[in-house]
C-alpha cells in the first residue's frame, strides 16, 4: 500500500505533522505540497489543537524541491519558468503564508538535513529546534543560479543579519545546527536522542497560552518591519485596546490575584 506523504497525528491536543518521504530525505514533490497545503489548512480550522510540532520522518527533515519532479502541469509551449512561477503562487508561497496564519503556536523540530525549501518551512515556524547532527543548506545561487525563496530572502537576513545571509547564500555552504542556534537562526540545538521530547515539551507549554496569542505576536513583529517607532508603538496601542476586553487576559489577571496558574482554555472542546 501506498503510504501518505505527509503524515498527522494528535497528541494533547498538540498536532504532529510529519513530511514522510524518507527515502528522498523528505523532498517535496508536487502531490506531497498540495497533501501539505491541504493539511496545513485544515489544522487551520481543527479548534481542538492547540499547538503544532512539524517533523520529517527518518534522517532529513526536508531537502527542498525535488528537481526531478516530472509531473509539473502546465500548457503546451509553457517555459518551465512559467510553470514554477505558477505553482509557486498556487501551492509553496501559501504553504509558508499557511503556516504563518495559524492561530496555534508552531515548532519545527529540525532532525535532519533542511535544505532549500525545507529551509523555509523550518524558519517559518514560530520556534525552531533542530538535533545537533542536522545541517541547513542553501545552494539556490552557487548550483542552480536561483534565489532562496519561501521568504527565506525576507528572513534570513532579519534572523541573522546582512553579512551571514549573503555568506551562506552565495558559497551554499553547509550551516550547523550549533551554529544555527549562535547565529540567532533557529532558538536552540539539542542532543538528537533528546529532538523529539524537546520539541513536544515546548508545544505543550505554549498549547497553554491564550488562543490566538502566537497569530498576535507573528503579525506584531511583521509589521514592525515597516514601521517607525512611533507607528509601531500606535499599532502596539490599537491592538492593546482589543486584547485587554478579551477573556484572556480577564483570566490572566484574575490567575495573578488567586496565585495560581491561569486557565486559558477552560472547559472548551
Amino acid at each position: 500500500m501506498h503510504e501518505p506523504e505527509i503524515l498527522f497525528d494528535v497528541d494533547d491536543r498538540v498536532g504532529i505533522l510529519t513530511l514522510n518521504r524518507p527515502r528522498s530525505l523528505n523532498s517535496l514533490t508536487l502531490d506531497s505540497t498540495r497533501a501539505l497545503l491541504g493539511m496545513l489548512r485544515d489544522i487551520g480550522s481543527d479548534r481542538s489543537l492547540r499547538a503544532l510540532v512539524v517533523t520529517g520522518a527518518g534522517r532529513g527533515f526536508c531537502a527542498g524541491w525535488q528537481l526531478d519532479d516530472e509531473e509539473l502541469p502546465g500548457l503546451p509551449g509553457e517555459s518551465l519558468g512559467v510553470r514554477q512561477a505558477h505553482l509557486m503562487a498556487e501551492y509553496f508561497n501559501p504553504v509558508i503564508q499557511a503556516l504563518h496564519d495559524l492561530p496555534v503556536p508552531v515548532v519545527a523540530a529540525v532532525n535532519g538535513v533542511s535544505a532549500g525549501g525545507g529551509v523555509g518551512i523550518a524558519l517559518a515556524a514560530d520556534v525552531a529546534v533542530a538535533a545537533e547532527s542536522a545541517s541547513f543548506v542553501l545552494t539556490y545561487a552557487p548550483r542552480l543560479g536561483l534565489l532562496p525563496d519561501l521568504g527565506l530572502t525576507w528572513k534570513l537576513p532579519r534572523l541573522i543579519g546582512w553579512a551571514r545571509t549573503q555568506a551562506v547564500t552565495l558559497l551554499g555552504e553547509r550551516v550547523t545546527a550549533t551554529e544555527a542556534a549562535q547565529w540567532g537562526m533557529i532558538w536552540r540545538a539539542v542532543p538528537d536522542a533528546d529532538l523529539r521530547a524537546t520539541a513536544m515539551a515546548l508545544a505543550v507549554r505554549m498549547a497553554a497560552s491564550p488562543p490566538g496569542i502566537a497569530r498576535e505576536l507573528r503579525h506584531a513583529h511583521e509589521v514592525a518591519q515597516q514601521h517607525d517607532l512611533a507607528a509601531q508603538m500606535d499599532y502596539e496601542r490599537v491592538r492593546q485596546r482589543v486584547l485587554l476586553d478579551t477573556p484572556a487576559f480577564g483570566e490572566g489577571v484574575a490567575a495573578f490575584r488567586e496565585k495560581r496558574m491561569p486557565d486559558f482554555h477552560g472547559d472548551e472542546p
